[in-house]
C-alpha cells in the first residue's frame, strides 16, 4: 500500500484536518514523509539497541498497556533536561504483534518492539535537536472571524514522520500504522470494510490534491 495513502490515513485524525485546504494535502503528507527519512539518516545502519545504548536513552518495560482516550498506548518517551528515556508497555507490543497481520503481511514481537522503539526514537530525535516537523511546515487557517484569523500548525505531520522514520530504519515493507489498523481489524474496533474505505477515500483525496497543485 502506498506510503502516501497512509500518511494521509494518519493526517485525517488531526482535529483540524477539515480545515486544510484539500490542494495542500499533498504537501503536509510528502513533507512529513520527507522529514522522516531525513532524520533516518542519523542512524543508518545501526541497530535499534546499539542506538538506544549509544545515545544513553533507557529503555524501561512496564506490564500491562496505559490507556490514554480510549487508546491503549504501546510506548511512550520521556524527555527530560536530565536525559531520555522510553517506557514500553509489554502486554500491548504483545497484542499488536498477535494481530498484526493483514493481507499477508504482519509483524514479529521483536519487530513490533522495534516499531515503538524507533517512534519513540524520532520524537526523542526532535527533542534533541531543537526541531519539530510541525513548526517547519505553513500553518492553516483554523478559525476566521470579523477579518480575525487564527493560525494553527498540523501536529499529526510529527507522527507521520515518526512513522516514515520507523519504517527505513527498520526496512519495514510499509508504514506502521498500516499494522494499527491491522491490529484494529483484527480486534474488531474495526471493520475491514471500513478500512477499504478509508483507504480508497484518501487514495481519491490525494488524486485530487495532486491535480489542484499542477
Amino acid at each position: 500500500m502506498d506510503d502516501r495513502v497512509l500518511a494521509l490515513c494518519e493526517l485525517s485524525g488531526d482535529l483540524l484536518f477539515h480545515k486544510i485546504p484539500k490542494n495542500r494535502l499533498g504537501y503536509y503528507v510528502d513533507q512529513s514523509l520527507k522529514a522522516g527519512l531525513e532524520a533516518a539518516k542519523t542512524y543508518c545502519g545501526q541497530s535499534m539497541q546499539d542506538i538506544y545504548r549509544d545515545n544513553h536513552i533507557a529503555i524501561r518495560y512496564v506490564e500491562g498497556g496505559k490507556k490514554s482516550y480510549g487508546v491503549i498506548l504501546r510506548g511512550q518517551a520521556v524527555m527530560s533536561k536530565d536525559g531520555c528515556s522510553v517506557e514500553v508497555y509489554q502486554d500491548s507490543i504483545e497484542t499488536l504483534a498477535a494481530y498484526s497481520e493483514l493481507d499477508g503481511v504482519h509483524l514479529t514481537l521483536e519487530q513490533a518492539l522495534n516499531v515503538h522503539l524507533a517512534h519513540e526514537l524520532y520524537h526523542i530525535w526532535e527533542y534533541q535537536n531543537n526541531h519539530s516537523i510541525v513548526n517547519d511546515l505553513e500553518p492553516i487557517v483554523s478559525l476566521q472571524c470579523l477579518g480575525i484569523r487564527r493560525k494553527s500548525h498540523i501536529h499529526k505531520c510529527e507522527e507521520i514522520a515518526a512513522h516514515t522514520f520507523a519504517k527505513e530504519l527498520l526496512k519495514l515493507p510499509k508504514l506502521p500504522n498500516y499494522f494499527d489498523y491491522a491490529y484494529l481489524i483484527g480486534t474488531g474496533k474495526m471493520s475491514a470494510t471500513s478500512f477499504t474505505e478509508l483507504v480508497n477515500s484518501m487514495s481519491e483525496l490525494l488524486r485530487c490534491s495532486d491535480a489542484q497543485c499542477h
